[in-house]
This record gives structure tokens, sequence and C-alpha cells, in this order.
């Protein structure tokens, strides 16, 4: 009995060690990647026309652009820094106790700028210009 659960516990912490082994942050796939840089162009794209239109906060029964439509995103909103100048869309895909979502840098004058969101919540570079965020 005393071999089973010593078994047990030695394959569980390779589990726990080992989840993330060999997983790096940047999307492997053309397709997502593809899909990563549809996003980029779409979040832009929606920078640009809601600072036109004055709208900075958009909602899951807004019409949105497929790339961000498919993230299925409880709320979208458009946020400008000043220091450093940076425009950023913020996708919210869910809230609650677990907010988790992705920030989109549409423009910075720094090549090497991180978003933030939220105080030491975790955030993560997918791709170029995207990073996922989760509290």
């Amino acid at each position: 009995m005393r071999l089973d659960v010593s078994w047990l516990a030695v394959t569980l912490a390779v589990v726990v060690l080992c989840g993330g082994c060999g997983q790096s942050g940047s999307p492997k796939n053309p397709t997502v990647q593809t899909n990563m840089t549809n996003l980029v162009a779409e979040c832009e794209a929606l920078a640009r026309d809601g600072a036109a239109q004055g709208k900075d906060t958009w909602t899951a029964s807004d019409p949105l652009p497929p790339a961000i439509k498919s993230l299925s995103p409880q709320v979208v909103q458009l946020r400008v820094t000043e220091s450093p100048a940076a425009t950023v869309v913020d996708i919210q895909t869910s809230g609650g106790f677990q907010h988790r979502g992705y920030l989109v840098v549409c423009a910075s004058k720094d090549a090497n700028f991180v978003p933030q969101k939220g105080r030491n919540w975790r955030i993560t570079k997918v791709a170029p210009a995207v990073f996922e965020y989760r509290e």
C-alpha cells in the first residue's frame, strides 16, 4: 500500500512540474500566427475608427471584426496611455474572479512596450503586439 501511495505522489509531481515543458508563449501553427496578424490589423482599424467616432468601448452584442469576435469577448476597450505613448485594445474574454483576455498594441513609440492590466496580473507575449493577461 505504501508503495502505491509513493508511486502516485511521484507521478503527480512529474505531471505538475513538467506540465508546461516544451511549450512557449508563441504560437507555432501558421494558421494561429495568421489569425494573430489579422487580430492586430483588426484592432488597429477598430482603434482608428473608434477614435474617429468617439467610441472606446464595445460589448459582445456590438458588431465586431471576425478575429476579435472569434475570441468571444465580454467587453472590448480602447486604451490610450500618455507615458509611454501607446494605443492598446483590451479584449476581455472572462471576468468575475478570474479576469482573462488579450492586450493588442496598435501603436507605440517604444518597440519593447509591454502593456499592463491590473495590479500584479500576469502578462505574457503570445505573438508580435499581442499579449495575454490573467488575474
